[in-house]
């Protein structure tokens, strides 16, 4: 899966490009006419201040733009008009003999990296190759108006010389910066995995705790105030047979939820069991009730018959079927249905869960950054766009597969498959039983 960052970070990176990009600028101004003054070599002309200042205006209303393009684009657009700018005041800072300007295309090359794709350190590299290759021969040869600011001819052999080493660099800092960014990126997103799956659990399980509180004392509060009929009577009656059983079926009710709520919480078990994935959906749909049922969705299964067991880690799973259905949940502003469908692929060896809801959908372009983290189309204090990114980092180690589809307002649909033969990521050690 592509590492994309979020697009509000994107754009706080763009406005700083923006600020440093005129900083540049106007210090090079600065410099060049502070050059003047002393005496040095005076590279200052019509047209090589009206670049700088048409370059460090553009950045203007930078802040203003960005926010009304595609940023993707834009980065390509940007990206080309520095590499033109950079060559043209190379060009008239004496092309191969300028000093220290090519240092400016390392600095687009490892912005490219920084902020974006390796698709981007290639154009940056390529551009910037093409664009350099090309002031230096057309001067060199004549194409262009010479600029020089030595009386002295470079030789064609040290011309090419320099160009080629130039080039070279050029390549070798562009496969170090995407290699670089690639491996930085990677180790980050892996450490937000793992850190921001234990924060999004936390938060789950504090919502459903708070919703399934009213259930659990309901359940004690039967249970003491037939603990307290059967002490008033004095006798244990036929009636009383009753009521010891109510209170036996109610302190049932009360550890079994609140075992499920400990159970959704605790650390990931390393070891895989086979499991019946009809009875994880069902605890799910147990551990969700408590909200579900105040919500305007309703819940069809549709199981299939003779469902393998699948290795798989009991707790993960559970999780990840939680996320869905509240998810699900979310997307129904008014009446809707989610069904829950299983079945089994003998051909593909793969256990099949399908989660359809009828909730308002998502667009292209919510689709294609819906497994990462942080990413949501909820309020800001509805939901933290960990589930869907935890989700497919947990069935990639059962080596399984997670799609989505979806289309604006007529739902989406989940559909997880899950081997039943091929190995897991982590193996099973001991031959526990099925609880």
């Amino acid at each position: 899966m592509p590492i994309i960052e979020n697009k509000e970070e994107l754009l706080k990176k763009y406005k700083l490009a923006g600020k440093i990009r005129f900083i540049s600028f106007l210090l090079l101004l600065l410099f060049l006419l502070a050059m003047k003054i002393i005496g040095g070599y005076s590279y200052l002309n019509a047209a090589f201040i009206t670049l700088i200042l048409v370059e460090a205006a553009l950045n203007q209303p930078y802040a203003f733009i960005v926010k009304r393009v595609n940023l993707y684009r834009f980065q390509y657009y940007q990206m080309t008009l520095d590499i033109l700018a950079i060559s043209w005041l190379l060009y008239y800072m004496g092309g191969i003999e300028a000093p220290l300007v090519t240092i400016a295309y390392y600095a687009v090359i490892l912005w490219a990296g920084v902020v974006s794709t390796t698709g981007a350190v290639l154009f940056a590299v390529l551009a910037s190759v093409i664009s350099f290759s090309s002031i230096v021969i057309f001067e060199y040869f004549g194409i262009l108006p010479h600029v020089s600011f030595y009386n002295y001819k470079m030789p064609e052999a040290q011309m090419f010389s320099l160009l080629f080493g130039n080039i070279s660099f050029l390549f070798a800092f562009g496969y170090f910066s995407a290699h670089s960014s690639g491996v930085i990126k990677f180790l980050e997103r892996k450490r937000q995995e793992e850190s921001l799956r234990y924060v999004h659990k936390l938060l789950a399980t504090g919502h459903l705790m708070g919703n399934t509180a009213h259930d659990i004392l309901n359940c004690f509060a039967a249970i003491k105030a037939y603990t307290y009929m059967i002490l008033d009577g004095g006798k244990a009656g036929p009636q009383d047979a009753e009521k010891l059983k109510a209170i036996d079926r109610m302190e049932e009710k009360g550890k079994s939820l609140v075992f499920r709520l400990a159970e959704f919480s605790k650390s990931p078990q390393k070891e895989l069991e086979p499991f019946d994935m009809h009875r994880i959906i069902e605890e799910a749909l147990d551990l969700t009730w408590p909200v579900v049922r105040y919500s305007k969705m309703s819940v069809e299964k549709e199981f299939g018959m003779n469902i393998p067991d699948v290795m798989a880690d009991k707790c993960q799973l559970q999780e990840v079927f939680t996320a869905l259905i509240l998810n699900s949940m979310d997307a129904m502003s008014d009446k809707g249905v989610l069904t829950i469908k299983t079945g089994y692929d003998r051909v593909g060896g793969n256990v099949e869960i399908v989660f359809s809801d009828t909730g308002i959908g998502m667009n292209r372009e919510h689709l294609k950054r819906v497994g990462e983290p942080f990413f949501t189309t909820k309020e800001a204090d509805k939901g933290f766009g960990l589930g869907l990114a935890t989700a497919y980092g947990i069935i990639e180690r059962h080596n399984g597969k997670l799609e989505i589809k979806s289309e604006p307002y007529k739902g989406t649909t989940v559909a997880i498959r899950l081997p039943v033969n091929q190995p897991p990521v982590f193996q099973k050690k001991s031959n526990t039983p099925n609880r």
